[in-house]
């Protein structure tokens, strides 16, 4: 019986076959997100257009930062009725009072066929230092 010798270009063949996959890919990764990156320019290019227009003619002073914070939940709003735009000192307000305004022993549960089991265990809450573990 023949036995089958590895070829010595087998290791050469997969080395190009894998350059020129990596080659053809990042031709085409780089072609199609420039497309989508361009209509986003595009898009954002003629909002700025228009702010700089606004801004330098228009008859009467304009706050520009107010306008922007008008027009994004005005946008958003077409997108669906869960997309909403929140200031950043807003949103921080929010994370504050979320950070204080819970108590409880520090686990998430459910009960299952009138039984508790523990999913999730909060960090450094009083059930972690209890030695409380999910399952």
């Amino acid at each position: 019986m023949k036995q089958n010798k590895p070829n010595r270009l087998t290791p050469l063949i997969m080395a190009i076959c894998t350059i020129v996959g990596i080659v053809i890919g990042t031709f085409y990764a780089n072609h199609f997100s420039g497309n989508r990156l361009n209509i986003i320019n595009s898009g954002s290019n003629r909002l700025n257009n228009l702010l700089h227009i606004i801004d330098d003619q228009y008859v009467d002073n304009v706050n520009i930062d107010s306008l922007v914070d008008m027009a994004i939940p005005q946008i958003l709003s077409d997108l669906d009725p869960h997309s909403v735009y929140i200031k950043a000192a807003d949103a921080q307000k929010a994370a504050d009072d979320l950070k204080a305004s819970f108590s409880g022993i520090g686990v998430e549960f459910v009960i299952r066929q009138d039984t508790i089991h523990v999913q999730n265990v909060i960090k450094n809450g009083p059930a972690q230092q209890a030695g409380i573990i999910a399952g």
